[in-house]
């Protein structure tokens, strides 16, 4: 496979950024190290106390091997997506429009939500209200957020209060967002998070209007052949998935979640607090003491993937230091927890030190 394969005198001139404190030859071997072996292709960008110290991309952009992956490449971030619906949820909380311990049947009752009674703002926040997911089929054709919901709900759902990923959540909340901001779902993130925050390279897919220098996503086969991922109707996702950035974009993101710019002290509390029992989630993310380091740094991620659109945010909130990985292909695997030869645990264990 055709690949790009940075010399390392044009590295430090390009993409290492220099810190005593990260040893970015060893994070630059361990990335070149996924990159000669066909694992790799995007961009991985780290950061300590929000200055980067190691960004650079690898790969292409299109199908004939053409216009490569840059560090300012925009890619889906997937269900990265569902970081910044429930920033929006919380900030939205703050001004007293509703409360975490609000249910449906009262904020949405024109939607009929089975146990609307019984699901609350953070039964959805912590994908634990029993609802069930969606058939792939959904997204075959563009559905509005109350089709997509009213679709789901005539599939099977799990237990109420257990553990169950599904999007379903996240779309709910989007249109929490959309009754109690009164604007769209769309326009609410613009204006509470990408503004603010000056995220200009960030946005909304929809199918077949992408952004410029735009990483499409392509799968591997079984027999290794390299496929460009099937046009659907990305938008159908809506606030659980449906958003692209750049890596520098994601690290402005990072960085306002330090101090009070975008939630308060409480919030974010509320946000990180770690539910074991539900796998160590939060509020849209996971949060949990990294215990393949020896230092065990305090770790929130959240983690992205959709066919070859695979993405990781790693926060060590207690030391401000970042990772992140943008990917379009599916090679890459966000959830290699406990694999130290995976690209994300080699470099959080290096970046941990």
């Amino acid at each position: 496979m055709v690949r790009i394969l940075i010399a390392i005198s044009f590295l430090f001139l390009k993409g290492i950024h220099g810190n005593a404190q990260l040893d970015t030859a060893r994070i630059d071997s361990i990335v070149q190290k996924s990159v000669s072996s066909d694992a790799f292709e995007g961009t991985v960008l780290i950061a300590d106390k929000g200055n980067i110290v190691y960004q650079e991309s690898f790969g292409f952009n299109d199908s004939d091997n053409r216009t490569p992956v840059t560090n300012t490449s925009h890619f889906s971030i997937a269900s990265v997506t569902k970081l910044f619906t429930a920033i929006a949820i919380m900030q939205l909380i703050e001004k007293d429009k509703f409360q975490l311990t609000d249910n449906l049947e009262t904020l949405l009752p024109e939607l009929d939500i089975p146990k609307g009674k019984k699901i609350t703002v953070h039964h959805l926040l912590l994908h634990i209200s029993g609802l069930p997911n969606e058939n792939d089929a959904i997204y075959l054709k563009a559905k509005t957020p109350k089709v997509f919901i009213s679709e789901t709900l005539a599939q099977k759902g799990s237990r109420f209060g257990s553990f169950n990923y599904a999007n379903i959540d996240y779309v709910l909340l989007g249109l929490l967002i959309e009754k109690y901001d009164k604007t769209s779902w769309e326009e609410s993130i613009k204006n509470r998070i990408l503004g603010p925050l000056k995220m200009e390279n960030s946005g909304f897919l929809k199918k077949d209007v992408y952004p410029e220098d735009f990483a499409y996503p392509f799968s591997y086969n079984a027999e290794g052949k390299r496929q460009k991922d099937p046009l659907f109707f990305i938008e159908n996702f809506y606030a659980a998935g449906c958003m692209y950035a750049t890596s520098e974009d994601l690290l402005k993101l990072d960085q306002g979640l330090y101090g009070n710019q975008l939630l308060s002290e409480k919030s974010k509390e509320l946000m990180y607090t770690s539910y074991p029992e539900y796998n160590y989630s939060g509020y849209s993310v996971w949060t949990y003491n990294y215990p393949f380091s020896e230092s065990q740094p305090r770790i929130m991620e959240r983690r992205g993937g959709i066919l070859g659109a695979n993405s990781v945010l790693i926060r060590m909130l207690d030391t401000n230091k970042t990772i992140i990985i943008l990917s379009n292909n599916n090679k890459f695997n966000p959830d290699s927890f406990g694999n130290k030869e995976s690209l994300k645990e080699a470099l959080t264990i290096e970046v941990a030190k």
